[in-house]
């Protein structure tokens, strides 16, 4: 039978608190708007780059094709505008515009805006003239936002020794035209409309503009934010997941620790608890027992006792308690006696799982309850030895004296002789009667010693021997305590076996058998005293340690009440089995302890 525990099944713990869930909320939440606000920036700054470096190479393709161009293929402005108008065409260029110094455009993109200031120009603030300077900025135009990328035009080279542009027929000093005309840049055109003139770009500084349509990319952004967003959303959820599911585990291990430690502990009390306690299943089966109940009924058996089942099935179907006491009959044992209380084990929705047994030994409440009438009696019986020994004793003393006279004085007649020397006998029975009475009734001095147990029994056997002999008494001894030395008093402990060895030789015929054995019991050591006697009767057993009880003609009645006062001073127990024609064994339990108050 396995020992009792508890049929508790751990449970997840509850929701994880709201006070919990607001300081993740609390601490995640900035960090995900952060994070998203970081990544749209990146992406904003990516996008801007890549524009950037697009308007970068698309200016300086354009400014190399011109050079190039104007250079070795002496192009006009009406080839480079040309040049401006299909490069402009490209996707993502809104428009491409070179201006002079001072914000005059030369050539666009939209023809119908060249001669025309720069409508932004007075928004640049100072330019660079470093031709290898980029510069750049974002713009909200009627088409849509654009980023705009500028810097220094020079579509060839110049300096002392560098080529300068031949000027084509039509454009150079002897070309007919005033130094005006020149000067401004502008020559008629086909149908007396002015255009620019090549010789603009060889005597100012020119600037380059490239603006890079923004329109396209407003929806891959809002896409890009939107994933962005999403993918935070995410990794939001997954944090805080992540976090509750760790104050979720934290919570359920200290859960799961914390019911660990109940069901130790209630294991704990349970086995350790005084009473009898066994579960039942549906089915009147034993699942668990605790040492108590295993001390009472001896084995467990797997299907309870009848008793215990009838009060279970009392209860089964209206639940609640039932009480009372339970004799059960086991064949070991006999009769045993037990007050009982059952009641059930809950389960879900009204239902039950089995029943609660709880149970004490009324037998063991009778032994002890008869154990202290004993004592109490045996109190009694002392406090008026004290009184009345000394009264008795004093006129026993004046008879055994006349006696001794008489016997004295009438010598010559053997019949008075006779006479007093049986009143001297009986004086001096009495006188010894009285002796045990007065020792019986005052307090008994006990001497702890270390004391050697196989001398022991060997002495005490030796003291009667010569009485063993006479009516051929066979003796077996059975030392089997691991124990050499116990402490206690040897004289008391010779006293109390010598009393038993007498009792067991006058219960005994010729050729009877008296064991005599030591064994441990726990800390603690047992002697056993047997004998194949007579035997007690059963009713006569409760009182055999009551003093001036004797079923013998010429015993005092003292010898066992003496014999249970030195084991009761000596801390130990005294216990007797007897059948009657089978003999009696009687069970001493000794303590092996130094400390035993000296009384």
């Amino acid at each position: 039978m396995n020992r009792f525990k508890l049929n508790i099944t751990p449970k997840m713990p509850g929701l994880v608190p709201p006070l919990v869930m607001v300081g993740v909320l609390v601490v995640l939440l900035p960090v995900f708007i952060l994070m998203t606000l970081e990544r749209v920036k990146k992406q904003d700054e990516f996008i801007r780059e890549r524009f950037l470096i697009t308007g970068t190479s698309l200016i300086r393709t354009f400014e190399a094709g011109t050079r190039i161009g104007m250079g070795s293929m002496h192009w006009g402005t009406e080839r480079i505008q040309s040049m401006l108008e299909e490069t402009a065409g490209q996707p993502d260029v809104a428009y491409i515009i070179i201006t002079d110094a001072m914000g005059k455009i030369i050539a666009h993109s939209d023809a119908a805006k060249m001669g025309t200031i720069y409508d932004r120009w007075a928004d640049l603030g100072p330019l660079p003239r470093d031709p290898h300077l980029i510069s750049s900025r974002s713009l909200n135009t009627p088409d849509g936002p654009v980023l705009e990328v500028g810097k220094c035009f020079t579509p060839f080279n110049h300096g002392p020794r560098g080529p300068r542009p031949r000027p084509m027929p039509g454009h150079g000093p002897d070309s007919g035209y005033s130094h005006e005309t020149l000067a401004s840049g502008l020559l008629p055109g086909a149908e007396g409309a002015m255009r620019p003139s090549l010789g603009s770009f060889t005597r100012t500084d020119h600037y380059i503009f490239a603006g890079m349509s923004m329109v396209g990319v407003q929806a891959a952004q809002a896409q890009g934010f939107k994933n962005i967003v999403i993918k935070g959303l995410l990794f939001f959820v997954f944090c805080c997941s992540g976090i509750i599911a760790l104050f979720a585990l934290q919570a359920y291990r200290a859960a799961q620790s914390s019911l660990e430690q109940v069901m130790a502990f209630s294991d704990n009390v349970v086995q350790n608890m005084p009473s009898g306690l066994i579960t039942l299943d549906k089915k009147f089966n034993v699942t668990s027992a605790n040492r108590a109940a295993e001390k009472i009924l001896g084995e467990i058996p797997e299907k309870a006792f009848p008793q215990m089942a009838a009060m279970a099935a009392e209860i089964s179907a209206s639940g609640g308690v039932a009480s009372g006491e339970v004799t059960l009959n086991q064949k070991e044992k006999g009769d045993l006696r037990l007050d009982m209380t059952v009641s059930v084990i809950p389960a879900d929705e009204g239902q039950y799982q089995g029943f609660v047994l709880l149970f004490r030994d009324l037998t063991q409440i009778r032994d002890l309850k008869k154990q202290v009438d004993t004592n109490r009696r045996l109190a009694a019986i002392g406090k008026l030895a004290a009184g009345v020994a000394h009264e008795i004793r004093n006129p026993l003393s004046s008879i055994k004296g006349f006696a001794t006279h008489f016997s004295r004085q009438y010598e010559n007649k053997p019949g008075d002789v006779e006479i007093a020397k049986i009143m001297i006998q009986e004086v001096e029975r009495m006188d010894r009667s009285i002796t045990q009475l007065l020792e019986f009734a005052k307090p008994m001095a006990v001497q702890i010693k270390q004391t050697r147990i196989k001398p022991l029994i060997q002495h005490s056997l030796k003291l009667i021997s010569h009485d063993l002999g006479k009516k051929k008494i066979h003796v077996q001894t059975d030392i089997r305590t691991g124990k050499e030395i116990i402490h206690t008093d040897p004289e008391r402990i010779s006293q109390v076996l010598l009393n038993l060895y007498m009792n067991a030789l006058n219960a005994m015929e010729t050729n009877g058998v008296l064991e005599v054995g030591v064994t441990d019991v726990n800390d603690d050591i047992e002697i056993r005293v047997a004998d194949n006697g007579c035997g007690i009767p059963a009713k006569d057993l409760e009182k055999i340690f009551d003093p001036y009880f004797t079923s013998r003609p010429k015993g005092t009645g003292l010898g066992l009440s003496i014999v249970h006062r030195i084991i009761e001073n000596l801390k130990g127990e005294i216990r007797v089995e007897s059948r009657l024609a089978e003999g009696t064994v009687f069970y001493i339990t000794l303590p092996d302890d130094e400390t035993i108050e000296k009384m």
